[in-house]
């Protein structure tokens, strides 16, 4: 018997959880619901989805992983179905975009720009978040599609690259190093440092420094990508930034960009959907619109 959509909803439950128990208290039903909706599973595919670890709940076996990238799939469809139906004749298309923040300053006034251009009436609604939140939006088939590093959590489902994001320095105007273009990242490690402190983020920025001589002095963190960009343009120390745009953005006055000469790791900036050959136009053309401006407008 094939499962059903709820059914398939407690199997990808139980992925996200790590084990039955949670995943009933997750989904507010008994455990033995969720332990036949996996057997069921099972039984269809003809193959193991779990494998039950003594005390530490379950692991995804090969065969789970591709069942529920697809499960996954078809849920999406199921929420693109169900947001049609609730809203007819408001809007032709929306999208539900899953951003890292720091993206939404840099990257979606030009790219919603030109995807309005595309589609006159379509309905965006963007989720900022960290990457960690993120893949739990886009797994509970809270999003379409997301815009993020591929740093971090792994990201099942469609992934697209879009550009890649050398770690770049940003110092005020004023500074010593602003008289250069480029510089090595012990010379940047010599200043106060000021710091994007989202998850992933900081532990990713601060091993960029493991190639300099000796580790920066941390004086100011914040979550948010402009509020780091305001504390350099106050003289209260440097940074170090990934996507580098084309135009200053409005917060950068007082501030210079500076490339890095060393040989540092890079993120890939990815766009992750559940939808697989069966995206939505709005997705296909969100994507789309990115490779291309990502192509115009940034250095990587």
């Amino acid at each position: 018997m094939t499962p059903s959509l709820k059914q398939l909803d407690y199997i990808c439950a139980v992925q996200e959880s790590g084990s039955y128990a949670k995943a009933a208290k997750k989904m507010n039903i008994s455990q033995s619901s969720i332990v036949a909706a996996v057997s069921m599973a099972e039984q269809y595919l003809g193959a193991r989805i779990f494998s039950p670890q003594k005390g530490r709940g379950v692991l995804i076996t090969a065969a789970g992983e591709r069942f529920i990238t697809s499960a996954r799939r078809l849920l999406a469809a199921k929420e693109e179905f169900h947001r049609t139906i609730r809203f007819p004749g408001s809007v032709n298309e929306s999208l539900r975009i899953g951003l890292f923040e720091p993206f939404s300053s840099i990257i979606m006034t030009d790219v919603m720009r030109r995807l309005k251009d595309e589609i006159s009436d379509i309905f965006v609604e963007l989720i900022e978040a960290d990457q960690l939140t993120l893949k739990r939006c886009l797994d509970q088939g809270e999003v379409d599609v997301l815009l993020v590093y591929d740093l971090g959590p792994d990201f099942s489902g469609t992934v697209e690259h879009i550009g890649r994001a050398p770690p770049h320095a940003m110092v005020h105007k004023d500074s010593a190093l602003a008289r250069h273009d480029a510089i090595s990242i012990t010379q940047l490690a010599e200043e106060p440092i000021s710091l994007l402190s989202l998850p992933l983020t900081t532990s990713y920025l601060m091993s960029l420094f493991d190639a300099a001589i000796h580790r920066p002095r941390i004086v100011f963190k914040s979550r948010n990508y402009e509020t780091v960009i305001r504390s350099v343009a106050n003289g209260l120390g440097a940074t170090v930034l990934n996507a580098w745009p084309r135009h200053a953005l409005q917060v950068e006055t007082n501030t210079k960009r500076l490339h890095l000469t060393d040989t540092l790791p890079a993120p890939n900036i990815v766009t992750v959907d559940h939808y697989g050959e069966m995206r939505p136009r709005a997705v296909k053309s969100f994507i789309a619109i990115l490779k291309d401006y990502f192509a115009e407008a940034y250095r990587y």
